[in-house]
């Protein structure tokens, strides 16, 4: 597809959609020729907007002289024109001291979501998939309260997820440890929903009758699972209110039905888990996607974890009429840089 456009076509379709995207308005053939870039007349440009216009990558809207990019246009300027520019330094510092300070993982979740959103006054989203497929390499109970205990799990890739939980027994820190040791050495390398249902399977049998400790090792084994890893997935969505001031949204029907769409988390999950299988960076434009396709958005995401498990996604929504040269080097950092928190963590408890 890259070999359709000649150099003074594609130079045409780069100068338009990055005038679109700065101004949100239609690029005229006039505008094109005041910006000074082009040897070429008014009456010239038009003929090569007329012949991107027939090739699908401008269209006009009904009341303007001027042209807008289609998805496809925002398609080629991504893959043959665009320049990305190179993430601020202090940008790369904000992500590298906030993702670097936080500890759990639903702490650097939200907070990658956050920063993602305030960077690029756009939607921020980050996307794990349910904790249930976490392989555990250790299980630990910590004593914080009468009934009040903290569990650590240090997943076999490294991430550490700790919860408080409250339970119906008490227990003493011995007996705790005990339990620690037995689920690590019975369950070291299953996924939590493994646990959860042997442990369940564990109740039935005759020995847990009898054994007062092995009851209360299940009880306890199968709270914690239930508690940490919730069966919905977990999505953090930040910034919606951004798109308050983008031009795309400013009538009511616009932006009630962007924020319908925010709501629909099933789909926007569906997607992000459809994205988990490539490795990179990924843009999704407009009519590439159900979800974007509805709403005329954009999505610019990345997964993040090790290669070998990847843990999730995080990203941008936001209007097809994004700065991509600046989000796509933003969510490539963000991606790479909660990957190195995950590795790190790894190495730590490895």
């Amino acid at each position: 597809m890259g070999t359709e456009l000649d150099p003074r076509a594609r130079e045409v379709l780069r100068e338009i959609v990055m005038q679109h995207i700065a101004s949100g308005e239609a690029i005229s053939s006039r505008t094109l020729a005041k910006c000074g870039r082009f040897d070429l007349s008014p009456a010239s440009l038009r003929n090569v907007m007329a012949d991107l216009e027939d090739l699908g990558y401008l269209q006009q809207p009904h009341t303007s002289a001027g042209r807008v990019p289609t998805d496809r246009g925002y398609r080629f300027f991504i893959d043959h024109l665009m320049r990305s520019r190179a993430l601020p330094t202090r940008e790369r510092e904000v992500i590298d001291d906030q993702v670097g300070h936080a500890n759990e993982i639903d702490q650097v979740l939200q907070l990658a979501s956050r920063l993602v959103s305030k960077l690029s006054d756009q939607v921020g989203v980050v996307f794990m998939p349910t904790l249930l497929q976490f392989a555990i390499r250790s299980m630990d109970f910590v004593l914080v309260g009468e009934s009040k205990m903290m569990c650590v799990i240090v997943g076999a890739n490294g991430v550490v997820v700790n919860k408080v939980i409250q339970t119906r027994y008490s227990f003493t820190r011995e007996e705790l440890e005990k339990i620690s040791r037995y689920i690590t050495v019975e369950f070291s390398g299953c996924t939590l929903e493994t646990v959860r249902r042997r442990l369940i399977r564990m109740t039935e049998e005759e020995r847990a009758l009898h054994d007062e400790m092995l009851q209360k090792t299940i009880t306890l084994g199968i709270e914690a699972v239930n508690d940490v890893a919730p069966f919905d997935h977990e999505l953090y969505v930040e910034g919606a209110e951004s798109i308050l001031n983008k031009p795309e949204f400013s009538d009511g029907v616009a932006l009630r039905k962007t924020f319908l769409a925010l709501q629909e988390k099933e789909r926007l999950i569906d997607l992000l888990e459809t994205c988990l299988s490539e490795d990179g960076l990924q843009i999704l434009i407009g009519s590439e996607s159900d979800f974007t396709q509805v709403h005329n958005f954009s999505i610019v995401a990345r997964r993040y974890g090790t290669h070998a498990a990847p843990l999730g996604m995080v990203g941008i929504i936001g209007p097809m009429r994004m700065e991509y040269a600046r989000m796509a080097p933003l969510v490539d950092y963000l991606g790479r840089a909660l990957s190195r928190k995950i590795e790190e963590e790894q190495e730590h408890h490895s």
